[in-house]
């Protein structure tokens, strides 16, 4: 049987409007005595009310370079906006709607989310179910750098140089205090598995997905596994360039896992590799960790652009791509001002257009309408094929058991462990 402990679940409305914050009160800090007959587990409505509120989903990669038509310049020769190939791939964060009040919610999301271990110890709680805590705490404290430093282009700022925010201990778990980089650090070094680097969303578009959910213990596999294919038959894991292959730097995180780099990573990549990406690596000459995208993963691109007469409409965002939100086409009320309020789809969200001048860069037009396509192939009716997870070999994957961690808190050790994605 299992027991679920809830984060304090609270409608982002209620807070916004000048309600309770979702962090714990003094009622709520004597922990529970822990029944060791219950599998314990973690509810995470407060941050999947979030997340679908402003995480958009962009689709699978067509594996296509991004235009650079749509880049918006002076002149034939200056342009301005995201230049990369990769400028159309990645989930989109709505960090240009986001508010004072948006930042705020985000932090009391983080501050629940370091106050678990001391309500219950994360050795009560499975391997699985610690690994999605970790990767959403490590989410939800880049959503907040991002959303703090914003508006800006570039993410690299934040995470090298005298200005990175990544190797700031901001937080306190249990009686630790943790950085972003820490996280990073710690998750690697007890799960020996590659596969968790596709959950850490890294603000940019050159990193895996933020989701449009949180992680939990039953879903972080399987989560996982559609993160990595995503990102290996895109041009942000892999893309052939004068003959050669170059992989994303993202996987410098994980080098403890590619010993023999060139021969594990191929082997890596061939896991979750669709037939043209496997096309791709197989004329590469050499592999190379040069390549990724550090341009923000927000729609506008950062991009505080103001001109042209194009659709300066709060709904110009859901006009453009035709997916109004329902009740506002079929001539009902708008639902509430919330953050909850979903556009995943790209639905006209009053919340996300508040105070918005609802001019799109030429850029931002162009990004739409590849998802715009993308979503219609997607939707098509017809005879579907069902492709499974395989590995080199082409065998179904099936991943190790993991064992469970014995320690609650951070510390150098030797436990390593797995991600269950088929059970």
């Amino acid at each position: 049987m299992k027991q679920s402990v809830l984060l304090r679940i609270l409608f982002v409305f209620g807070y916004l409007a000048g309600g309770t914050s979702p962090g714990f009160s003094t009622q709520d800090a004597a922990p529970p005595r822990p029944d060791p007959s219950k599998d314990y587990t973690i509810s995470y409505a407060d941050l999947d009310l979030f997340l679908s509120g402003s995480v958009i989903d962009v689709g699978p990669s067509d594996r296509k370079p991004a235009s650079r038509n749509g880049a918006r310049g002076t002149s034939t020769k200056i342009k301005h906006g995201n230049l990369s190939p990769t400028a159309f791939e990645g989930n989109r964060v709505t960090f240009y709607e986001f508010r004072q009040e948006h930042e705020d919610y985000l932090l009391e999301l983080r501050k629940d989310l370091e106050a678990v271990p001391s309500y219950l110890p994360l050795k009560t709680f499975s391997a699985n179910e610690q690994l999605a805590y970790w990767l959403n705490l490590h989410n939800v404290a880049v959503m907040y750098e991002v959303a703090k430093a914003y508006p800006l282009k570039k993410v690299k700022k934040l995470v090298v140089g005298g200005k990175n925010v990544w190797d700031v201990k901001t937080m306190k778990v249990g009686k630790r205090e943790m950085s972003i980089q820490d996280i990073e650090d710690y998750v690697i070094r007890r799960w020996n598995d590659p596969l968790v680097l596709y959950g850490f969303f890294m603000g940019s578009i050159g990193g895996p997905n933020i989701r449009t959910e949180a992680y939990t213990g039953e879903n972080v596999g399987d989560a996982l596994q559609d993160n990595a294919y995503r990102f290996v038959n895109s041009l942000r894991g892999f893309r052939l360039w004068s003959g050669s292959g170059r992989v994303s730097d993202h996987y410098k995180l994980g080098e403890r896992y590619f010993p023999n780099f060139e021969e594990d990573i191929t082997n890596h990549l061939l896991t979750y590799a669709r037939e043209d990406t496997r096309r791709d690596l197989a004329k590469a000459r050499s592999i190379k960790m040069k390549n990724y995208d550090w341009g923000i993963a927000d729609p506008k691109n950062g991009d505080v652009y103001s001109g042209g007469s194009f659709n300066t409409n709060p709904g110009a965002l859901g006009f453009f791509i035709n997916l109004q939100d329902p009740a506002v086409s079929a001539g009902g009320v708008a639902p509430p001002p919330t953050v909850g309020t979903p556009i995943g789809s790209i639905h006209t969200s009053p919340a996300f257009n508040r105070g918005s001048n609802g001019k799109i860069s030429p850029q931002t037009r162009a990004l739409l309408r590849a998802v715009k396509i993308r979503n219609e192939r997607r939707n098509r009716e017809g005879i579907v094929t069902v492709e499974e997870y395989v590995n080199s070999e082409g065998s179904r994957i099936k991943l190790k058991e993991p064992e469970m961690l014995d320690n609650d808190e951070p510390e150098e050790g030797t436990e390593e462990g797995g991600v269950v994605a088929d059970k």
